[in-house]
């Protein structure tokens, strides 16, 4: 029989109430993993603003101060849909590049900004030595912005190692903001003598997020990673840390997911409060670690633990009710069988709700990554505008676009903004449509405006277009990837395999037999969200907003959701937020909303024709009883 299972708490009082409970094989892609290593390079053309080039003729040699020359190139870039290139090289750097509200020409800018190294080990960015030497007063080596509001969209830096030298205690290497979508990928931040403040600092502005971060590896650093505040979810795969000097991982209220994790410290691996989804990991504890638990969990924070590999530590969790993160260090005894460790298999904070009964464990639906594309000469590419597309957006470009996907190369490349009045047929051997975060389709005037068809590549990946206006149509069987974009509309007409990283959209339907796996959704329409017609679902960090069923699985399907939050804006009493009917739905989930109109019903199972529902504040699970502390 299928069923619906689901942990429910509250947090933060009114304002913060909950549905939670929660998948990955132990000891698969843990952690950064930088396999593919090959040089990023790009068409020499307007969208790619080549720092070492004239008006900024960075030098990259590890001993000029680029200081100046890399201000005034993001001077230019903010807001221009353009991607701002470092060749291979060491860029010494006296002190904070800051991401600016307006660009040089006075325009303002709404995010839209990309940063891109040639190689992500020999890409530097360097903080000159002492230059940032009061820990009380903190200063990263780039602040990509955050002003006040969550419309700063769809920014990126990837293949890039960020170095804050040597005697610079108060650095930050990486303070990163962005809104809906936007990521960090392919990311070093290391401290030379361990030295500094936090290595990716997530947390120095309010309402970042949804965002992504994706293969990044942290060396030093008080705190490795730093995320905060209790809006708007960021979502975590493939991360290495390693040397802190306190934590790990340190989380203060926000809703994470992350998977694929190894730490290597004499620290807790993580600390939080909060939401925090952990998959497959692998925490080894050194010197001193004995005496530590691997993960504390405070402050009524609520945790998902699953398969979980522990090493040197005194012990696997510490799930405290006590505000003071130096008491819950101090803990004994065992709050619930399993959390001592070393291994935990599955772990709840607080006891999962089962609305009929029976058991109360994730789903486990098989983790699948997709391959990635080559990246490629760029000579071979199809660069659109080469075949006669407008990248103003003026004109109509279908035709010339068309002809750049049927020239049999493998990438075709969008430098510009296009305009579409009929459909582009994705087929024959290209493989990948890459943008720099430019739109298509600007004012709607197509239902659809990429059509996925057959065609001799046996996968299609679609990255870096914000927005894709009209939509994509998936007609084929062949596996897709969506990478890095915003189209408020996706229709699935086939039956291939479906992977979605750092993607926002509306009302998204999975058809029976098909297989989603999707990291960092972002869904906000109103009504609803995400229907599952049978597949099977599974989704790493899940952002929605406004009213509606955030999720209905009917007919046999399975889902699964790990993280992370309901941004609750709008009418949430129109609908309950978890509907299963004859189906199965696993859920860890939070809900955060400030006007007063929470979901009234967290979900909604029928099976058989036999409805139980959860209301918010009904049959809320009670936490495992505290672990007690030493004095």
């Amino acid at each position: 029989m299928r069923t619906f299972r689901i942990a429910v708490a509250v947090i933060f009082a009114v304002l913060f109430s909950g549905v939670f409970a929660g998948q990955a094989h132990a000891g698969e892609n843990l952690g950064a993993a930088f396999d593919d290593n090959s040089d990023r390079r790009f068409p020499v053309c307007d969208a790619v603003m080549d720092v070492t080039k004239p008006p900024y003729s960075a030098k990259g040699d590890g001993k000029t101060d680029d200081t100046a020359a890399i201000q005034r190139a993001l001077n230019d870039l903010m807001g221009q849909h353009r991607i701002l290139y470092f060749h291979n090289g060491t860029y010494l750097v006296s002190k904070t590049l800051v991401w600016s509200k307006k660009n040089s020409n006075g325009r303002e800018a709404w995010g839209f900004n990309w940063i891109q190294g040639e190689n992500a080990s020999k890409t530097i960015i360097r903080l000159a030595d002492q230059t940032c030497i009061d820990p009380k007063s903190p200063a990263s080596i780039m602040w990509c912005g955050g002003y006040g509001s969550a419309d700063w969209f769809h920014n990126y830096i990837q293949d890039i190692t960020f170095d804050v030298g040597r005697g610079n205690p108060g650095a930050v290497g990486l303070q990163f903001y962005s809104n809906n979508t936007g990521a960090v990928r392919d990311l070093r931040i290391i401290s030379r003598d361990g030295q500094g403040v936090t290595g990716l600092d997530l947390a120095h502005r309010d309402m970042n997020g949804p965002l992504f971060v994706g293969n990044v590896e942290v060396r030093g650093f008080e705190v490795g990673i730093r995320t905060g505040n209790a809006v708007n979810s960021q979502t975590f795969q493939h991360i290495t840390l390693s040397g802190q000097s306190k934590n790990g991982f340190e989380n203060s209220g926000q809703a994470i997911a992350l998977r694929g994790f190894r730490s290597e410290n004499s620290v807790p691996a993580v600390c939080t409060y909060g939401t925090f989804s952990l998959l497959d990991a692998q925490l080894i504890g050194k010197g001193g670690a004995e005496w530590l638990p691997a993960v504390v969990n405070f402050n009524g924070g609520r945790i998902l633990l699953r398969d979980i590999n522990t090493i040197g530590y005194a012990r696997a969790i510490a799930d405290v009710s006590t505000p003071d993160f130096a008491a819950a260090l101090r803990v004994t005894g065992e709050d619930k069988p399993g959390s001592l460790g070393p291994k935990i298999t599955e772990y709840f904070s607080c006891v999962p709700l089962n609305p009929f009964g029976g058991a109360k464990q994730s789903l486990r639906i098989g983790v699948e990554e997709p391959s990635r594309t080559p990246w490629g000469d760029p000579a071979k590419w199809a660069n659109v505008d080469e075949f006669g597309a407008d990248p103003t957006g003026n004109k109509d470009s279908a035709d010339a676009i068309q002809r750049a996907i049927d020239s049999g190369a493998a990438t075709i490349f969008f430098p510009g903004s296009y305009l579409l009045k009929t459909p582009v047929m994705v087929r024959g051997k290209a493989r990948r449509l890459l943008g720099v975060g430019n739109w298509i389709d600007y004012n709607k005037l197509l239902p659809i405006d990429f059509v996925i068809a057959d065609g001799d590549a046996p996968m299609v990946e679609i990255e870096h277009f914000a927005p894709i206006n009209g939509g994509i149509e998936v007609r084929t069987n062949r596996t897709v990837v969506l990478r890095s974009v915003e189209c408020r509309k996706i229709r699935l007409a086939g039956k291939g395999r479906i992977f979605l990283e750092d993607v926002a959209t509306d009302n998204f339907r999975v058809n029976a037999g098909q297989r989603v796996w999707a990291r960092q959704l972002n869904i906000e329409n109103e009504g609803d969200h995400l229907t599952n017609e049978g597949g099977d679902v599974w989704v790493l960090g899940y952002k929605t907003e406004r009213g509606g069923t955030l999720l209905h699985t009917r007919g046999g399907g399975r889902s699964e959701v790990f993280g992370t939050i309901s941004y609750t804006t709008t009418a949430g009493k129109l609908a309950p937020m978890f509907v299963t009917s004859d189906a199965s739905t696993f859920a860890f989930f939070s809900e955060v909303c400030f006007t007063g109109d929470p979901f009234a019903t967290l979900a909604r199972e029928n099976r058989s024709g036999q409805i139980r529902e959860v209301k918010s504040g009904e049959g809320l699970p009670t936490p495992y009883v505290g672990l007690p502390v030493k004095k």
